[in-house]
């Protein structure tokens, strides 16, 4: 079985999206990390959108258990060993002021919307510039040193009679290991998949386990994570609200517009105000 993959919006900003994808996937063959690609026509010869034909991994998406949650730390770790060095991949080379940058962007273009929430808008503000704050006193050296998948939740993890497998490699990049491990600790991404978040002992075992893997140390882990997850999951609530903005406004493709539609119990939950005081309050 396989999948034929139509690509419509491209997440990562590239006109070579699929291309990219590709790359990416041909990269990880055999690392037992990803599905197998097939096959890349980006000409739109014979289709009106590039298209990916890929293996077709069948099985359950990740839940969030203690057991499951020690194989992603094993499956991270073992992306994040691989060398991209030579490799045309997009690269962070200032991780938190590059993702400091992603979110000065996600707040402008959601001001942009006319049915923006207010509370949102004021929250965001406030944690923005309690990050700049917490930014300027940090003196940990984050590295653009592995490969990281950059969207790390249930929906894109596969449980395969072969071991868990990731999927949806649309905007990998070269980074610090904490982006990869800041998403999948994240609330709010947490919540796009599911009404269930990490217990603070799952969370910490995730953190000791990916640690034990990568020989990386445990306690430099969690300061880079309390920097980091803040603003990856401001972000995810950001990318959640802007796409109920679309909906709202019309400005949704038509082509994704059914496919959204589906999920708007998703953004609604991901994007409630007390989730945005949530990350204010741990400032």
């Amino acid at each position: 079985e396989f999948i034929f993959r139509v690509n419509i919006e491209q997440q990562s900003g590239l006109s070579n999206q699929v291309e990219y994808e590709y790359k990416i996937l041909k990269f990880l063959d055999n690392h037992s990390i990803a599905p197998h690609v097939y096959y890349i026509d980006d000409t739109r010869e014979h289709f009106e959108f590039d298209i990916l034909i890929e293996e077709y991994l069948a099985g359950p998406h990740l839940a969030y258990q203690k057991p499951q949650v020690l194989e992603v730390a094993e499956l991270l770790a073992k992306l994040h060993r691989l060398t991209p060095h030579g490799m045309k991949f997009i690269t962070w080379q200032d991780p938190v002021r590059d993702t400091y940058k992603l979110l000065e962007n996600d707040i402008a273009n959601y001001k942009t919307a006319k049915t923006a929430q207010k509370k949102i808008i004021t929250l965001s503000d406030s944690i923005l510039e309690k990050i700049r704050s917490r930014i300027s006193k940090s003196d940990l050296c984050f590295q653009a040193d592995s490969l990281n998948h950059t969207d790390v939740v249930c929906d894109n993890i596969i449980r395969t009679s072969q071991g868990l497998r990731m999927i949806d490699w649309e905007k990998p990049r070269v980074d610090d290991c904490s982006y990869d491990l800041s998403c999948f600790l994240s609330e709010p991404a947490q919540l796009w998949c599911s009404p269930h978040v990490l217990t603070a002992e799952d969370r910490e075992a995730f953190i000791e386990e990916y640690a034990r893997l990568s020989g990386k140390s445990v306690e430099l882990l969690r300061k880079k994570i309390r920097i980091r997850e803040p603003m990856v999951s401001l972000h995810w609530i950001l990318w959640g609200a802007t796409k109920l903005c679309d909906l709202r406004e019309e400005r949704t493709s038509p082509e994704l517009l059914g496919a959204h539609e589906e999920k708007i119990f998703r953004y609604q939950r991901l994007t409630r105000v007390e989730n945005v005081e949530k990350i204010l309050d741990s400032l």
